[in-house]
């Protein structure tokens, strides 16, 4: 069978196109009752214990990681085992300000949601250094998420 340039062929449907959105929507579960559950914490244990206790509850999702059969993956290890553990400190330093910000009184509904807008620094960062470019419905979104920060703040 010959392909002329005027022969068009349909893209056959991808499997596991949306998977992603399952797990962006079991982030969102997750990360709520993460929430809702931190400040009842701040308001026993100060933000550096807090950091501690949540890193020991780390250990058991460690391990069954650790067993996965796609712990050697990846292109560039060395590479990604720098970036990830650059993110593991990140993550660590964002979470005890996220906890002594609740344990110095902000609100839940206030401090979760404000901190929720995070990606404004990545979409800001991947703009500036990654040189990605954003359509106008970001550049709208963004302006969005800022006009959230001043709501919230009130």
């Amino acid at each position: 069978m010959s392909t002329s340039p005027l022969t068009v062929e349909a893209t056959p449907p991808q499997r596991g196109r949306y998977q992603w959105l399952f797990y962006s929507l079991l982030t969102i579960l997750l990360w709520g009752g993460w929430g809702a559950i931190s400040k009842a914490v701040a308001d026993n244990v100060n933000a550096y214990m807090n950091q501690f206790l949540f890193t020991l509850g780390l250990f058991p999702l460690m391990l069954l990681v650790f067993r996965s059969p796609r712990m050697a993956g990846g292109r560039n290890r060395k590479r990604g085992i720098f970036f990830a553990f650059l993110t593991g400190i990140l993550g660590g330093l964002g979470n005890i300000a996220f906890f002594k910000s609740l344990s110095m009184g902000g609100r839940v509904t206030v401090v979760v949601p404000m901190s929720g807008l995070s990606p404004l620094v990545t979409v800001l960062v991947a703009f500036v250094v990654l040189h990605e470019r954003m359509s106008t419905y970001q550049k709208v979104g963004l302006a969005i998420a800022l006009a959230a920060i001043y709501l919230l703040s009130l």
